[in-house]
C-alpha cells in the first residue's frame, strides 16, 4: 500500500498531457469577426445596394420621362446590377434590416401579376402587398408585358420603395447600430453571433437552397414548378443570382476572421478532416453543379430537371454540416424552424 502511495504522484504525472483544454483550444476573438463582419461584409453590402438601387430609380425616371429602347435597355441594366447587389445583402437581416422587412418587401416571388395589373396603387407598407412590389414586381414590368412604358408610373413607385428601404436600414447601421452589434460578442441566443448566424442560416435554408432551386424542382412537391423560379420574365437572370448569393454564403463563412477560423480553432473535424474544410469543399461542389445549367432555371427546370435536383443536394449536404456539426461545436442553437425535415 505504502508503494502505491509512493507511485502515485508519478501516475498522475504520466496522465498529464501536452494536449491544451478545451479552454485553450476555444480561444477566439468573436468581437474582431463581429467587426469583420460589419465592417468588410454588411456596411459595404448595404452601401453598395443603396447606390444600386438610387441608380435604378434614376433609370427609371430617366425612361419615363422618355421612353425609348436606349432608355429601357439603361433601366433594365440597372435592373440586373441591382438585383446582383441585392444577393450580397439579403443574408444580413438583421438588426434594422430584420425590423424593416427588406427581404419580405424586395425579393418574395413569384409576384402577383393579376394585383399588379389591376392594383397598382396599393400601400407598399402593408404585409399583404409583399407579393406586389421590389424586384419580381419589377421584373414582371420591365420583361414581361410587353411594353413598359404602359408602367412608368408604377416602375418609379415601386424604384423610390427600395431605395426609401434600403437607405433607411443603411442610415441605421453607420449611424450607431454597428457598434452595438459589434459590442454584443457575448455567448446567448441574442448575442450578435448566433443572432447573424441564426438569419444566414434560415436565408441559407429557405431562400438560396429551397427558394432558388428546391421549390422549382419540385422538392417540396410532386412535380417542378419552373414558373415559381427566380426572375422568371428576364429569361436568363436567375442562374446569375444564384451564384451571386452561393458566393456571398461562402466569402461569410470563409473570409476571416470567419466561422472557418472560429471552427479551426476549436479543432473541430469530422471524420477526422477539419469541418470547415468540408464546408468550403461542399460550396465548391454546388457551384460546380451549378456551372453546367441553364441561365434560367425555369428552362434548366424543363428539360432537365435532374441536374437541378444533383445541384439542390449539393446544397442540402452544407445544411447538415452547418446546422448540425457547426452549430453544436460552435455552441449556436437553432432559433428558427424550418417544416421541410432537414
Amino acid at each position: 500500500m505504502s508503494r502505491l502511495l509512493y507511485l502515485l504522484p508519478f501516475l498522475l504525472l504520466a496522465c498529464t498531457s501536452d494536449e491544451p483544454t478545451t479552454e485553450e483550444k476555444a480561444t477566439f476573438d468573436r468581437s474582431a469577426m463581429l467587426a469583420h463582419w460589419a465592417d468588410n461584409l454588411i456596411v459595404p453590402a448595404y452601401q453598395n445596394f443603396t447606390a444600386a438601387a438610387r441608380a435604378l430609380d434614376a433609370s427609371v425616371a430617366a425612361y419615363a420621362a422618355a421612353p425609348s429602347a436606349t432608355t429601357l435597355t439603361v433601366a433594365r441594366g440597372e435592373f440586373e446590377t441591382a438585383y446582383l447587389s441585392w444577393q450580397r445583402l439579403s443574408p444580413f437581416m438583421v438588426g434594422p434590416g430584420q425590423e424593416l422587412r427588406l427581404r419580405e418587401q424586395i425579393n418574395v416571388y413569384p409576384t402577383d401579376t393579376a394585383r399588379l395589373l389591376g392594383q397598382a396603387n396599393d400601400d407598399l407598407t402593408l404585409p399583404s402587398n409583399i407579393d406586389v412590389q421590389g424586384f419580381p414586381a419589377l421584373d414582371y414590368y420591365l420583361y414581361g408585358t410587353g411594353d413598359p412604358a404602359r408602367f412608368a408610373t408604377e416602375l418609379s413607385r415601386l424604384t423610390a420603395r427600395i431605395v426609401e428601404l434600403s437607405a433607411a436600414a443603411e442610415a441605421a447601421w453607420t449611424g450607431g447600430y454597428r457598434d452595438t452589434y459589434v459590442a454584443n460578442s457575448g455567448n446567448s441566443a441574442t448575442a450578435s453571433v448566433d443572432r447573424t448566424v441564426n438569419v444566414w442560416l434560415e436565408w441559407y435554408e429557405r431562400n438560396l437552397r429551397a427558394g432558388k432551386v428546391g421549390i422549382p424542382a419540385g422538392i417540396f412537391g410532386s412535380t417542378p414548378l419552373p414558373d415559381r423560379a427566380e426572375a422568371p420574365y428576364h429569361g436568363g437572370l436567375s442562374k446569375t443570382l444564384f451564384l451571386e448569393a452561393l458566393d456571398a454564403a461562402d466569402d461569410f463563412f470563409s473570409s476571416d476572421p470567419s466561422l472557418a477560423a472560429y471552427l479551426d480553432a476549436l479543432e473541430v473535424r469530422r471524420d477526422g478532416e477539419l469541418l470547415s474544410s468540408r464546408i468550403r469543399a461542399q460550396f465548391r461542389t454546388a457551384r460546380d453543379r451549378a456551372a453546367g445549367l441553364a441561365t434560367d432555371f425555369a428552362t434548366q427546370v424543363r428539360t432537365d430537371n435532374t441536374a437541378m435536383l444533383q445541384l439542390y443536394d449539393a446544397l442540402q449536404a452544407n445544411v447538415v454540416l452547418i446546422k448540425v456539426d457547426m452549430l453544436q461545436a460552435l455552441g449556436i442553437n437553432v432559433d428558427f424552424v424550418d417544416a421541410d425535415g432537414d
